[in-house]
């Protein structure tokens, strides 16, 4: 008992201490206008030792890569993934795709400097560069999948899909809609999801046919 007491206090503490360190890294991107923090400046701040944000993350890159993943867990991951597991594939579409502007929302500012970071720190750049490799895969997928159900407007393409679709589901499109026209999500989706229909899905389809914000 008391050995599985210590273990579970440790276990907590860690997830505390990796809590702490993640927070000051957060922090560190949204602050002011700068894009370069070192870790001992993050270690200051979360009041830990440099070597333990080694231990916890392995190295800068670690932690960046940390961030990036608990950014997307916290802003709504799991609900994008939801819908784009509907069996129906225009419906998939429509979900994930207002499920994603509301994830691009939820924390828009971290979203933003991680993005610009990744252009100019390469430590930065391998973890959204996989996001982005998943969501290239993901919008290939479901292009094949509004094939498979013919879903597709006549004439497009597989490859002409994905590359809509890659378009209308990246946050600098989103960004547009919600920084440079002050859309709210809800409003950036319809935009985004009209795009869609007007060039993937077929005339006549379903979701095709449903009012913007049905």
């Amino acid at each position: 008992m008391t050995r599985r007491y210590i273990q579970r206090a440790r276990a907590e503490a860690a997830q505390q201490t990796r809590r702490q360190i993640l927070d000051a890294a957060r922090a560190a991107v949204l602050t002011g206008n700068r894009l370069e923090f070192s870790v001992g400046e993050i270690a200051e701040d979360a009041g830990v030792a440099r070597s333990t944000i080694y231990s916890v993350f392995g190295s800068r890159a670690g932690l960046l890569s940390a961030l990036a993943d608990d950014t997307l867990q916290r802003a709504g991951l799991a609900e994008v993934i939801a819908a784009y597991g509907r069996e129906d594939a225009s419906e998939a579409l429509e979900g994930s795709l207002r499920a994603s502007c509301r994830m691009y929302a939820a924390e828009h500012p971290v979203f933003a400097r991680l993005l610009v970071l990744a252009r100019i720190d390469p430590e930065a750049a391998e973890p959204l560069s996989r996001s982005e490799r998943d969501r290239a895969t993901g919008m290939a997928h479901l292009a094949a999948r509004l094939a498979v159900q013919r879903r597709l407007r006549a004439g497009v393409s597989v490859e002409h899909a994905v590359d809509v679709l890659s378009l209308l589901t990246s946050f600098w499109s989103f960004d547009e809609l919600f920084s440079g026209r002050g859309l709210d999500a809800d409003a950036s989706s319809d935009v985004l999801l009209e795009i869609a229909r007007s060039i993937v899905l077929p005339a006549g389809d379903p979701l095709e046919r449903r009012p913007a914000g049905a």
